[in-house]
C-alpha cells in the first residue's frame, strides 16, 4: 500500500486503537460472499489486538430495526457495521447513537452520517465496486496487525464479488504463498469454491450464516472444502445448472434487456445473473426469484453499459415497501407481487434512461 493510501487510513486506525481490551465490541456484516470473510478477518484481527468481547450479528435489511436492537442486547461500545451502507438507512443507525460506530463498506452512496465511514473513495480508489469490504478490512487492519497468514481470505472476498481481476497482483502473491492451484476461472479455484460455499450458506432458508462465519473462524482450508456446508455447495450447483437450462427470458430492446423469472428452492438469484451475464456480457439480465408474496431481483450488466443500480432504483420508484441499490454492474430489489407488471414496465422504460 502506498504511503500516500496508509496516511489516509490514520483517523480509521486511530478509532481501532482506542478501544480497550474489555470494551464490547459488535460486528454486524452482511450475509454473502464478501461480508462474511470481512467479518472474520475483523474478528481474528481484533483478537490480535488483545479484544476478545467480541458479538457478531447478521445484517437483515427488511428486518434492520430488529437487527439493531440484536445488537444492542450485547451493550456494545463500539460497532463496526461491514459491507453494507447503514448510512443509508437512518432508522436503524438512530438506535446506535449511544455507540461508537464505524462502517466499513464499498457501496458508493454520497450519504453523509455522524458514523466513521471508510469507503474506497476515502482511499482515492474510483471504482468502489472493485475494491470489496474484505479487502478493505484487510488493508486497515493489517496497518495494525500482521494478517499475512489469513489473506486467504481476502481472495474469497475478491472472487466473490467478481474483483480478483482489479487485484491481479495481490492475488498471484497469496495463491503463490498458499499453493493453490492456479485455474482457468478464479471461481475453479480453491478461494472460489469456498466462496462458492459461503454463499450456499446464505441461499437457504433459514440461513446458515453463523455456520459459515464460524467455519472461517474456526476450520482449516482442507476442512472446509469437506464441510456440510461444502456438501449443500454441491445441492445448490444441481439446482442452478437446472434453472438456468430452464430459463425462457422476456426480450426487450433487441435482446439487450433480458429478463427471468423463476421460483427458487434456494436462493440463487444472484448466482443465475452471474452466469448469465458473464456468458453474454454485452447483454443486461434481470433475474426474478418469485416469492408467495414479494419478488427478489438481481440484476446484471458485464460490459459497463448499464447502471444496474440506477435502474432498479427507478424501476421501484414510488412502490412501498420495496428498495433497491448496489453498483452499476450489479445490484438487486426487492418489491411486493402484487408490483410486478408495474416493475416490469418501468424496467423497459428506463432501461435507456440508465445508459452509461
Amino acid at each position: 500500500m502506498s504511503d500516500i493510501r496508509k496516511s489516509m487510513l490514520k483517523k480509521y486506525t486511530s478509532f481501532i486503537k482506542k478501544i480497550e481490551s474489555n470494551d464490547s465490541v459488535v460486528i454486524c456484516y452482511d450475509q454473502d460472499g464478501d461480508g462474511i470473510p470481512a467479518a472474520a478477518l475483523m474478528i481474528k484481527a481484533l483478537n490480535r489486538l488483545h479484544i476478545s468481547k467480541i458479538d457478531s450479528v447478521p445484517f437483515r435489511r427488511h428486518a434492520r430495526l430488529d437487527v439493531a436492537e440484536e445488537i444492542l442486547k450485547y451493550n456494545p461500545k463500539y460497532v463496526f457495521v461491514l459491507d453494507v451502507s447503514a448510512e443509508e438507512y437512518p432508522e436503524f443507525m438512530s438506535k446506535l447513537t449511544n455507540t461508537k460506530v464505524m462502517i466499513i463498506d464499498h457501496h458508493k452512496t454520497g450519504t453523509k452520517s455522524e458514523a466513521l465511514i471508510l469507503k474506497p473513495e476515502d482511499l482515492k480508489f474510483e471504482k468502489s465496486y472493485q475494491y470489496p469490504t474484505a479487502k478493505l478490512v484487510y488493508d486497515l487492519m493489517s496497518e495494525l496487525v500482521n494478517l499475512e497468514d489469513i489473506a486467504w481470505m481476502v481472495t474469497v472476498g475478491l472472487i466473490s464479488d467478481a474483483s480478483a481481476d482489479t487485484w491481479h497482483e495481490f492475488m498471484q502473491k497469496t495463491f503463490d504463498e498458499f499453493k493453490f492451484k492456479h485455474e482457468k476461472e478464479w471461481i475453479d479455484s480453491t478461494p472460489g469454491i469456498i466462496a462458492q460455499i459461503i454463499n450456499s450458506a446464505t441461499s437457504v432458508n433459514p440461513k446458515r450464516t453463523d455456520e459459515a462465519l464460524n467455519m472461517l473462524l474456526d476450520k482449516s482450508i482442507i476442512e472446509i472444502l469437506k464441510s456440510s456446508l461444502a456438501d449443500l455447495n454441491h445441492d445448490i450447483n444441481a439446482e442452478i445448472k437446472n434453472v438456468i437450462s430452464n430459463i425462457k427470458p422476456e426480450i426487450f430492446h433487441d435482446g439487450k434487456l433480458n429478463i427471468v423469472e423463476f421460483k427458487p428452492k434456494y436462493a440463487i438469484g444472484g448466482v443465475v445473473s452471474n452466469k448469465l451475464s458473464f456468458k453474454e456480457r454485452e447483454k443486461t439480465f434481470i433475474v426474478m426469484s418469485m416469492y408467495s408474496d414479494h419478488v427478489e431481483v438481481s440484476a446484471r450488466n458485464q460490459n459497463g453499459s448499464i447502471d444496474c443500480s440506477r435502474l432498479l432504483k427507478s424501476a421501484v420508484k414510488g412502490f412501498t415497501d420495496a428498495n433497491a441499490g448496489g453498483h452499476k454492474p450489479a445490484a438487486g430489489a426487492a418489491f411486493q407481487l402484487d408490483r410486478l407488471e408495474d416493475f416490469k414496465k418501468n424496467l423497459e422504460n428506463n432501461f435507456l434512461l440508465a445508459k452509461l
